[in-house]
């Protein structure tokens, strides 16, 4: 499979988060890690969430299948690996982010770093970096999902802008 961007979501969203670092700054301020209670509309985020869909609002064709068959629908072009991706958030405001950990044949990733839902804004601290998401929710909360704005590259090298959605629904316990 030829998408550099999804084949390990995981680095998509390190990198993500020193966009907007610049070097020339000093002294580097890292954000300090999230800590305190949860308030009551966090708590629904607890638990460990699958990715179960990820859609483009163009299409692009990233399954290397020698058939010229674009689609919205990524994750159904994706490979196992790329559709093994985990969030786990935990009460104590900790986070952790696994790629390819359930799949045999997989390179493992996790990243962990704390968390924070205000209303629809998911603020993930990580290292020396912190990202926020505007995330939706279903209607019993039990899916949640996201945009950003990014290059695929699609399997005939052509880099396709694209809005793409990543939607993950809560594991059972």
């Amino acid at each position: 499979m030829n998408l550099h961007v999804f084949k390990n979501l995981g680095v998509v969203v390190l990198c993500m988060l020193f966009v907007n670092c610049d070097l020339n700054e000093d002294p580097v301020e890292c954000p300090s890690p999230l800590t305190g209670d949860l308030l009551e509309t966090e708590v629904t985020l607890v638990g460990t969430w699958k990715i179960i869909g990820i859609t483009a609002d163009t299409e692009v064709d990233i399954s290397n299948d020698s058939e010229d068959n674009p689609s919205t629908d990524i994750y159904n072009q994706s490979s196992d690996c790329s559709k093994d991706a985990f969030y786990t958030f935990n009460e104590n405001r900790t986070y952790t982010y696994n790629t390819g950990t359930q799949t045999d044949g997989c390179t493992k990733n996790t990243t962990s770093g704390t968390w924070q839902l205000n209303q629809k804004d998911l603020l993930l601290v990580v290292s020396c970096g912190s990202n926020v998401y505007d995330v939706s929710f279903n209607e019993d909360d039990s899916q949640f999902s996201y945009t950003l704005s990014l290059d695929v590259q699609e399997v005939n090298g052509v880099l396709t802008s694209a809005r793409i959605t990543f939607t993950f629904s809560k594991e059972e316990n």
